[in-house]
């Protein structure tokens, strides 16, 4: 499993709640199968989805193979339309944990 994260941002008045255009690009992609796409961007999974409405902030989590496709998804589904969007890879913090130890021969 390869994890990546996608985190984005918009302003105050592209939010959804604020913006009745942007509401329409939100629904429309809650109202889509996005299962029945994700193979097309070798998603294997959504992990999960995570927004903080007043901070205008989320963190999507996918399993995935290539982040290239996954800016892809982004574009492809809107979400990088009136969001700053930025692609990391992610790991577990057992993961952190285990690197740290050898490492450092602990």
């Amino acid at each position: 499993m390869t994890l990546y994260g996608i985190y984005g941002r918009h302003e105050i008045d592209q939010c959804p709640w604020n913006n009745k255009e942007t509401a329409k690009e939100v629904l429309k992609v809650a109202n889509s199968n996005l299962s029945a796409v994700l193979p097309k961007y070798k998603i294997h999974n959504i992990v999960g989805q995570y927004h903080s409405a007043l901070e205008h902030t989320f963190l999507w989590i996918l399993d995935a193979e290539d982040p290239h496709l996954i800016q892809q998804f982004a574009v492809d589904t809107g979400m990088a339309k009136f969001n700053e969007v930025k692609i990391v890879p992610i790991t577990e913090f057992k993961e952190v944990v285990a690197g740290a130890k050898k490492i450092h021969g602990l």
